[in-house]
């Protein structure tokens, strides 16, 4: 799974990966139709570039609920990053049992991260917090964790160990040293925070763009959609309503081991659960969903699963779709049925 929830290290490669074409770019406002005005706003956070695009009748409406919605993800970020010494997931117990209340947003990651590892048969798991760690620091030093030290840290993940009552919302695990790690769902569900800020305030034609993580709301006025350029061989363009889309791969995050081959194995930032090791197919997804937090899930997930598995998982949602591009593989791009949907 991808490691950090709110880092500038797994996440912020994608940032690179997915650039925003803004509908109007280029245009001159108009003082006679004030929404037509676009209100563009940049921030750090969850430790990664984020970029709002607000439609407002006025400047002052705008900055208001600019400042609204990045106070909301940095909110987030207090609960669910595993770089903030101080954050709410890293402040749970570690001992085996201890069952502790936790806030709304870290009980809703939960509940999410737990839905998507039933529907993903465990491809998607928010407990793999040992191993992301200890592979990011492998990647930082050059040097792959011992074998022993590795199965360690495998031995504390699994969804299973997890213990979460979603109507009291209280937390706990079954084993010892359990780390979770949000870093497949967490930007995504800041994402889908913003914009619903935003839309309290009445303003519904915005666009949230958290490195990579981009979640629209309704078209800008005089158009039908967002466009949203991805950055690929082919200039892919999609046309989003409120809609998603994330894309997850390691062309950024990666870590090359000498195996005496003529090549070095290309190690992934994505943990497959299944091994507790990185992935080494040169996999790169693009998914498209109604939410951010369903884009972000599900490119992190169909990295780990692969085309075959992930399109059998994609028939059965009629709101999502994906392309998975093999670079290791002469750049193979296979999709999904319904490709691009929901985009236009």
């Amino acid at each position: 799974m991808d490691g950090g929830a709110a880092n500038a290290g797994a996440r912020v490669a994608v940032a690179a990966l997915v650039a925003v074409a803004f509908a109007c770019g280029g245009c001159t406002p108009q003082p006679t139709a004030a929404t037509r005005v676009p209100y563009e706003y940049r921030r750090i956070i969850m430790g990664a570039p984020c970029r709002l695009v607000i439609h407002a009748p006025d400047e002052p409406t705008a900055d208001e609920a600019a400042q609204a919605a990045f106070a909301r993800m940095g909110a987030m970020e207090e609960a669910l990053s595993d770089w903030m010494p101080a954050s709410e997931v890293r402040r749970l117990p570690a001992a085996a049992g201890a069952v502790t209340p936790v806030g709304a947003d870290l009980g809703a990651a939960l509940e999410a991260s737990l839905r998507w590892s039933a529907l993903t048969d465990g491809a998607f798991d928010p407990t793999v917090g040992a191993l992301t760690k200890r592979w990011r620091t492998a990647r930082r030093a050059g040097q792959v964790p011992s074998a022993a030290d590795a199965v360690a840290a495998h031995a504390r993940c699994g969804a299973r160990h997890v213990r979460f009552d979603p109507s009291a919302r209280t937390y706990s695990a079954d084993v010892d040293g359990l780390e979770l790690d949000f870093g497949g769902i967490g930007q995504g569900m800041a994402a889908d925070a913003a914009l619903a800020v935003l839309r309290t305030r009445g303003i519904t034609r915005a666009l949230v763009d958290l490195s990579g993580d981009i979640a629209v709301g309704d078209a800008p006025p005089g158009r039908d959609a967002w466009r949203v350029e991805l950055d690929d061989p082919w200039h892919t363009v999609l046309l989003l309503e409120n809609a998603a889309v994330t894309t997850s791969g390691d062309r950024f995050q990666h870590m090359d081991v000498a195996t005496g081959a003529a090549q070095p194995a290309r190690l992934s930032h994505i943990i497959d659960p299944a091994t507790g090791e990185p992935l080494r197919n040169r996999v790169e997804v693009t998914a498209v969903a109604r939410t951010a937090t369903d884009a972000d899930a599900l490119a992190t997930s169909l990295c780990v699963m692969g085309p075959k598995r992930g399109r059998a998982l994609l028939e059965r949602m009629p709101n999502a779709s994906a392309r998975w591009r093999m670079e290791g593989e002469g750049d193979v791009v296979t999709t999904s049925r319904t490709w691009p949907r929901p985009a236009r």
